[in-house]
């Protein structure tokens, strides 16, 4: 959708899928088993002259029915990216970025429903990247950023008294009782880099968007690497009948999973999602 002069482009969409569902080491907690879900994908991009300015809101919600066992989750997203470029030369910008990614409800690693492993802001994750973009199209973008601040925020106590996502965890008293509760907030200075492709095919019938990020933290275990990777496919039956898959691949340093025995580490995150319902792209 194009507005006015063209400068502005609006463009997104929304769906509702019956999916079936496979997890690996999932923080965000779930199961294997069939589900429903929703997602709402916006994107708002202005491009004039020497300036290029990208937004985007991502979130999703799944839940699962699992017998009398109630309702389970197994997609909670809410992921917002705002970039701003002045050309520099050919497809290259001076660019700055800001994002915020978190979710919105509690998640357990069941059966287990009494202990959150995260919640609501429990993290969120705010970057701040400045450095060079290269835009050779509308579909394709690649960010390469030397300068990047990262901000971990952990808003549930119980999970940063436990050190959780990389905060300070509390201490205590030798008897056992409360000494210094944990830290809400871990700062971070490091590199990133974000690549996107956004495109439709076979005459607007699939479409295709996909997603990198890489960031290393320069004050703790550079060479340890977050990765952050989404991909998600849909072809259109009709307008409105969908077939969908999804992806996410997610591997932080600072997220630990406990193990079957008992030790906690991090581990690589697999989300799979492929299912058929309604969706509307715009």
């Amino acid at each position: 959708m194009v507005w006015g002069d063209s400068a502005w482009r609006f463009s997104g969409n929304a769906s509702l899928t019956f999916s079936q569902v496979a997890l690996s080491n999932w923080v965000a907690g779930g199961q294997n088993s069939l589900s429903g879900e929703a997602g709402l994908f916006l994107a708002l991009d202005y491009s004039k002259g020497r300036n290029a300015w990208n937004t985007t809101l991502d979130m999703g919600y799944g839940l699962t029915q699992l017998g009398d066992e109630g309702l389970v989750k197994h997609l909670d997203k809410f992921e917002f990216a705002s970039k701003y470029g002045y050309q520099a030369y050919k497809a290259w910008y001076y660019s700055a970025l800001f994002s915020l990614k978190s979710q919105f409800a509690p998640g357990y690693k069941y059966p287990d429903r009494q202990h959150v492993i995260s919640d609501f802001l429990s993290p969120l994750y705010g970057v701040l990247a400045l450095g060079a973009d290269y835009k050779p199209d509308d579909h394709f973008s690649l960010m390469l950023s030397p300068l990047t601040g990262r901000m971990v925020y952990v808003r549930n106590q119980e999970l940063a008294d436990a050190g959780a996502f990389g905060v300070k965890k509390a201490e205590w008293n030798p008897d056992g009782t409360l000494k210094l509760h944990g830290e809400n907030v871990l700062w971070e200075f490091g590199g990133f880099v974000k690549a996107e492709y956004r495109n439709v095919y076979l005459d607007g019938l699939l479409g295709l968007n996909t997603k990198l990020e890489l960031f290393s933290n320069y004050l703790n275990k550079p060479k340890n690497v977050d990765v952050n990777y989404d991909l998600m496919l849909d072809y259109h039956f009709t307008s409105a009948l969908t077939m969908k898959f999804q992806l996410t691949l997610i591997y932080d340093d600072d997220m630990k999973i406990k193990q079957d025995d008992g030790h906690m580490s991090p581990k690589l995150q697999v989300r799979e999602m492929f299912g058929v319902g309604l969706a509307y792209r715009f």
